[in-house]
């Protein structure tokens, strides 16, 4: 078995973007199942689907936007967080961008041999859950894998319970996908190996406490969502340096220019093509990896 793992992390994941567009243009497509984190989750339903283009557009035109990084609600929003005053509109991208704009082709998505899970934290729980894109509204588990807490103060409801980011928890799930002792992993992420997922700063923990103060497992779970973290990159390190090796990891040789959330196109535009070009320059390992042949 095959997997494709995408780490998130907001516009940083403009990385994968990039990394799968290049797979795209270079037809390395056969992956048995696919597993994606917060902002790449709508990112691998497009690639399933085929929709390379809409991928691309929404992420060179769509994101640098005032209507979906509202920085004139960060006052207000570590004050008394309101859904209707998020720093982060998910709505506007869910369903005016994803939605309306550029469509998802589900019938595409299912369709595709590759199995698709995203990523998301059931509350107040505070349990990481695996979401199939055949079951419900797409554009509803789309917002529900993107409700970063306090950049989009709210969860949301699923028939399965209320959700919001899966990366709260836990940024890189890899180790639960890995089924058998044959399985090999295909990783992009987007930080550089050297790089761990840091604990909240006060800012963030702001934002957090004022609306899931009733949640006393916040803070806490965001703290070992950066060790975990630090543990599956090491994990797959791992497995990498086996022999035969059963992972392949692609990550940037530095941070992209985008850390999490930007209206700057010209860096986000950068952390796409930082991420075409890794695969670019990988491209012989990563047939012979994926058993492609040249050409």
């Amino acid at each position: 078995m095959l997997l494709l793992v995408l780490e998130g992390g907001g516009m940083r994941a403009g990385f994968v973007a990039g990394a799968l567009m290049a797979l795209i243009d270079k037809r390395i497509v056969g992956f048995d199942e696919a597993m994606a984190v917060s902002a790449s989750v709508p990112t691998l339903a497009y690639f399933a689907a085929g929709q390379r283009e809409a991928m691309e557009k929404v992420w060179r035109e769509e994101l640098n936007t005032p209507k979906l990084v509202c920085y004139r609600n960060i006052p207000v929003a570590s004050l008394a967080p309101s859904v209707k005053r998020p720093i982060l509109n998910i709505d506007y991208l869910v369903y005016k961008v994803f939605q309306e704009k550029f469509p998802l082709d589900l019938n595409a998505l299912l369709a595709n041999r590759m199995s698709c899970r995203f990523a998301a934290t059931l509350v107040p729980e505070g349990e990481l859950r695996f979401l199939n894109p055949g079951r419900g509204d797409i554009y509803t588990l789309f917002k529900a894998c993107l409700a970063v807490p306090g950049c989009y103060p709210g969860s949301v409801a699923l028939s399965l319970g209320e959700f919001v980011d899966g990366g709260t928890i836990h940024p890189l799930p890899v180790r639960p996908l890995l089924q058998r002792a044959s399985d090999r992993i295909f990783a992009i992420l987007t930080k550089p190996l050297a790089c761990g997922s840091e604990p909240p700063n006060l800012m963030e923990r702001a934002l957090f406490w004022r609306y899931f103060r009733r949640y006393d497992w916040m803070i806490e779970k965001l703290r070992e969502a950066a060790r975990a973290y630090a543990r599956e990159v090491s994990f797959l390190k791992d497995l990498a340096r086996q022999d035969p090796p059963r992972a392949l990891i692609i990550a940037p040789e530095r941070m992209p220019p985008v850390k999490f959330i930007s209206r700057d196109k010209a860096k986000i535009n950068r952390t796409i093509d930082m991420g075409y070009r890794a695969v670019e320059g990988m491209e012989g390992p990563i047939r012979k990896f994926l058993g492609k042949r040249p050409g």
